[in-house]
């Protein structure tokens, strides 16, 4: 049974800020009123009057959808995921737990909350209301959703959402197992003590349930891999995107184009969700966000279009602490020694027999923030390892997100990143109705001084450890001993020790900007963008094949915007899945030659290479025999000379190099192997992805198109195993030999997924779109898979956004009411 509905009222004070215009609730109805209109497809378009009852259609409309999926991320942000889960494998939950505990989560979303003007706090609470009122009125065993009668799906608080808002823009509990394991290293051996354990029943363990329990201090021991696992979630490793904003000059009509493809998981909570926000004569904003995030992310208003990208910026810095010999609990900081300090946190943790333990296990940290473990990178007697999180505070992601959606024009959306900075780890490419085509990447940085940027960047010729850092993953290690590589304060940065907005990157131009996950150095190729922080990556330096395809296609290399040069929107849809890969561009021509040439390659391979037309398009047969080529490389071997390509990256042709294939012996010995992995998976060399590449829904496939990373294709789609999905319905096993080849073909588990290309005309903006791995997260829902087949089958379906278009198409309508609480 679900508990009592916990009251959510504003526990902090409701002031308006900075002149914020009246929300416009009657104060005398103690009820909101929110109208969800249902379009094709399960589009939900909510109407209301007031920001509080926006934010209670939005919330049910969101729990109607994926209320398991919303509920399992309150579960992870409040650190309880070791208590209904146990402590998962290799003790992944319990660490989860501890980070999110440590960190003080909980406390920063007590803060965040507080610090949102009234009306985005009554938005808040009107979502979880909303999200409430669903759960408690509708959700039942009938509605088909994975989660039904799991213990941890119960109604939530503004605290639990506002925990969720908070920990999203943090890149530190994604490095979770770096942070947990982090002992002295006198303990670094020592056993884990026995548990102690308080008999608890299942049907007592939901949120607010107390028992006695006794300490139990435990070590908590990390693999290798989920170390660096660490490090690629601090890059955001799995988020990927591409996004154009075109302006006047190339532009059909001289107005404003966006194609907006962010690539993003199509399992889990950090998907998409798509709606369309209205309060009349105030708002009317199309879009979509995170599932469990109010608001719009990436979407238009009636007079500009914006999208994300993931940011090549590095939010987290990373300090060396040079340790007192006599003492390793002390680290230098320049003529004296500042103690280390020590966090302890408790974790209920469910065992196998059904009862809990109460877990005590600690952080560290150090001035700069906690310690963590990387690979070659323990707490030792001589040093200890620090990382510093940009975003560590930011509460103001919804309030900047909000003040685009109601931006008037392009000056009002830059007006919103100058006023909050708020936006965590992505770059912004925005259109507008006049047809202006702007790139920001206002991305949360550390504000480093110039003498630390020169001092590092000296360090990278002597320290064989930052430099490995920097050169693999981008990552910045500087001495913590000295103060010249503390943070700067500026006053115009709303979070403190943060670059300024004046001094992150932004370029406006005419033609096109875009972005595809490299930094901002490329933005646009004919007007390289230099001499900003090096915590927003590196320039002249190679581009990866898929930025450099995207910057193709933009070029109108392949005649997709015709003989004219500009786009319609149709155009990008056209130039976006023609699915062209540059890998096979640049590659094919040598490879065919090499293997007509070998005695070691079976004739028929080099016949399915030969009629190869080098796009991964569903039918283009040859193209899984040179995925299994490509891929048993280095992703570096697609970005330099050596295995791959013979010319060496030039600066000045960044989007022509590295190019010519390299010698023939290495792609020779790879191909005969990729010929043995498919022989030994049954599949014919010329296997298509067809027959090969999956969409699993609940243990349906749908055959999709795209690639891959290596192959450098724009429409990005990455397999993977979903075994750890409950809406995946498989549980492949993987081909020996194959990157991503598993017995159920290439399962995708991550890549395009809302997919958007805008326009405007007189009467204003036009769009379509499509959600590639549909609305529903409920299997049994008439919206779970229907989007999914539009994809494979490239059919684009138009966006309803104005008043007469979205009642002409609505498929069902409902006014929804609760209680104000």
């Amino acid at each position: 049974m679900l508990a009592a509905l916990p009251v959510s009222a504003n526990y902090a004070a409701s002031v308006a800020q900075d002149g914020e215009s009246a929300d416009r609730t009657n104060t005398s109805d103690d009820h909101y009123h929110a109208t969800i209109h249902r379009g094709p497809y399960g589009v939900a378009h909510i109407e209301a009057q007031d920001f509080g009852s926006l934010g209670f259609g939005e919330g049910f409309a969101a729990a109607e959808d994926h209320l398991c999926n919303i509920a399992y991320e309150l579960l992870v942000a409040r650190g309880e995921k070791a208590r209904y889960l146990g402590p998962g494998p290799e003790q992944a939950n319990l660490m989860s737990d501890v980070v999110v505990r440590g960190l003080g989560i909980d406390a920063q979303a007590k803060s965040g909350f507080a610090a949102q003007t009234a009306e985005n706090q009554r938005w808040i609470d009107g979502y979880v209301a909303g999200y409430n009122r669903y759960l408690r009125d509708e959700f039942s065993a009938d509605t088909g959703a994975w989660c039904t009668g799991a213990l941890w799906v119960d109604t939530a608080t503004v605290h639990n959402f506002m925990e969720r808002m908070v920990l999203i823009a943090q890149t530190l509990p994604r490095m979770s197992a770096a942070l947990a394991s982090t002992r002295p290293p006198e303990q670094q051996t020592a056993e884990r003590g026995p548990a102690s354990r308080a008999d608890v029943s299942q049907s007592s363990m939901v949120p607010g349930a107390t028992t006695e329990h006794a300490s139990l201090s435990g070590f908590i021991a990390a693999t290798q891999a989920q170390l660096q696992e660490s490090i690629a979630a601090a890059s955001l490793s799995g988020f990927g995107s591409n996004g154009w904003a075109i302006g006047r000059e190339r532009s059909e009509n001289e107005r404003g184009l966006l194609l907006a493809n962010p690539h993003y998981p199509w399992y889990g909570g950090n998907r998409f969700w798509e709606k369309h926000l209205t309060i009349p004569g105030r708002l009317n904003v199309y879009g979509v966000s995170l599932l469990g995030i109010p608001g719009v992310a990436i979407g238009f208003n009636e007079a500009i279009g914006w999208t994300h990208t993931v940011s090549a910026s590095q939010r987290v810095v990373l300090y060396r602490l040079t340790l007192n010999p006599e003492n390793n609990r002390q680290y230098r900081f320049e003529d004296g020694w500042r103690d280390l300090q020590e966090r302890e946190v408790e974790v209920e943790v469910l065992a196998e027999d059904g009862t809990l333990d109460t877990q005590r296990h600690s952080l560290f940290f150090s001035h700069h923030g906690p310690l963590l473990t990387l690979p070659n990178m323990a707490w030792d007697e001589r040093f200890a390892y620090a990382a510093r999180d940009a975003n560590n505070g930011n509460a103001e992601v919804f309030a900047q997100w909000r003040a685009m959606g109601e931006a008037d024009d392009m000056e009002q959306l830059i007006a919103a990143h100058r006023r909050y900075n708020a936006l965590p780890w992505v770059n912004t490419m925005a259109t507008s109705a006049d047809g202006r085509a702007v790139y920001l990447d206002n991305s949360t940085v550390g504000y480093l001084s110039k003498a630390a940027e020169i001092s590092w960047q000296g360090s990278l010729s002597k320290d064989p450890l930052a430099a490995g850092l920097y050169q693999q993953r981008g990552m910045v290690l500087l001495d913590g001993s000295r103060q010249q590589n503390e943070w700067l304060d500026d006053p115009s940065a709303p979070l403190r020790g943060t670059v300024p907005f004046e001094r992150r990157p932004m370029l406006e131009r005419s033609d096109y900007i875009f972005n595809s996950n490299d930094s901002y150095w490329l933005t646009n190729p004919a007007s390289p963008l230099e001499g900003f922080s090096v915590l927003y990556g590196e320039t002249r330096t190679a581009r990866s094949l898929r930025t450099r395809m995207n910057a193709r296609l933009l070029e109108n290399r392949y005649g997709d915007a015709g003989t004219d040069g500009r786009f319609s929107r149709k155009e990008i849809q056209e130039a976006l899945f023609a699915n062209r890969g540059l890998g096979a561009e640049l590659l094919l021509p040598g490879l065919i030659k090499a293997c007509t040439a070998s005695t070691q390659i079976e004739p028929q391979a080099c016949e399915v290479l030969a009629a190869y037309d080098g796009t991964l398009n569903l039918d283009s047969a040859g193209a899984v025999l040179f995925r299994e080529w490509i891929t048993r490389f280095d992703m570096d071997d697609t970005r330099e000379a050596g295995a791959l390509f013979a010319t060496s990256f030039d600066p000045a042709k960044p989007v022509e190099t590295p190019k010519d294939p390299a010698e023939a012996e290495a792609a020779i010995a790879e191909l005969a192997t990729a010929v043995k992995v498919m022989r030994s998976a049954g599949l014919p060399l010329s296997a298509t992805l067809r027959d090969t590449q999956f969409a699993w829904r609940a243990g349906e496939s749908i055959a999709i198109h795209g690639g891959n990373s290596f192959e450098g294709v724009a429409n990005l789609q990455l397999a993977g195993n979903p075994v750890a999905s409950p809406i995946s319905g498989v549980k492949p096993e993987d081909v020996e030999d194959s990157r991503y080849l598993t017995s159920d073909g290439y399962p995708i588990v991550h890549g395009s997924s809302f997919i958007m290309t805008l326009g405007f005309n007189a009467e204003g903006p036009e769009a379509e779109a499509m959600l590639s791995y549909s609305q529903s997260g409920v299997p049994g829902a008439a919206h779970f898979r229907d989007q999914t087949q539009l994809y494979a089958q490239k059919e684009w379906r138009s966006i309803a956004y104005h008043a007469a278009d979205v009642r002409e198409q609505a498929v069902s309508s409902r006014t929804i009411t609760g209680p104000r609480e």
